[in-house]
């Protein structure tokens, strides 16, 4: 795989604690034994699974929205299964952040495992990780809602804490993830909300914060 990289003036701008210096430096001097877990919605993506499968499917077939309310009844992660079940997302018009799949690469060739932890269904993330494969990225494990159990705050905290109990790095995006970021040892936000940004800082980690430049 050719090795990628992230600008080093980026990530002294964005998260002084997270500065490397030189570009094999392991990141925040974390050892690589720690996975890089990377969110997926908002995060590695434009655009959320749960709702481009729904539109999707939508399209084709309007009368959705009646069973759809009988499976949320059932919980958001029988809901999003469901749909994952029945979607027709056109996966080549799924934007990449680009900077997190650049520092995701160069993690990766340095030896680091790279993890996919999401809310959306497994079937969407399993595919989507297929994806990232034919585009240089190969994602070493998934962790994804199942149709029972809904991958998202504390519920993602938890089975990351039991993955890997030697810590971890994690990417996310949203008010949800602070509950993750306070067990991981080093934070990454992507065009986060100034908010969620000094809310992430306060939990005083190595942060490192990221912008948001999608390719398709």
């Amino acid at each position: 795989m050719t090795e990628v990289g992230l600008p080093a003036t980026d990530i002294a701008e964005s998260a002084p604690h997270g500065r490397r210096t030189g570009g094999t430096d392991a990141l925040f001097n974390l050892p690589r034994s720690m996975p890089l877990v990377l969110d997926l919605d908002g995060t590695l993506i434009k655009g959320d699974l749960l709702y481009l499968s729904f539109v999707s499917i939508l399209r084709h077939n309007p009368l959705i929205v009646i069973p759809c309310a009988a499976w949320l009844a059932r919980g958001r992660a029988a809901l999003k299964r469901q749909l994952a079940l029945r979607h027709r997302i056109d996966w080549d018009r799924i934007e990449f952040h680009h900077d997190v799949v650049e520092l995701a690469g160069r993690e990766k060739s340095t030896g680091r495992r790279v993890v996919l932890a999401t809310a959306a269904d497994a079937l969407l993330a399993g595919e989507l990780a297929s994806r990232l494969a034919c585009i240089g990225l190969s994602i070493d494990q998934v962790l994804a809602s199942d149709g029972k159990h809904n991958l998202k705050g504390a519920n993602k905290a938890d089975l990351l804490r039991r993955s890997f109990p030697e810590g971890f790095i994690y990417a996310g995006d949203s008010s949800s993830d602070l509950a993750v970021w306070a067990h991981a040892a080093a934070i990454i936000t992507v065009n986060a909300r100034a908010t969620i940004r000094a809310a992430a800082d306060k939990l005083g980690k190595p942060t490192l914060h990221l912008p948001a430049r999608a390719q398709p």
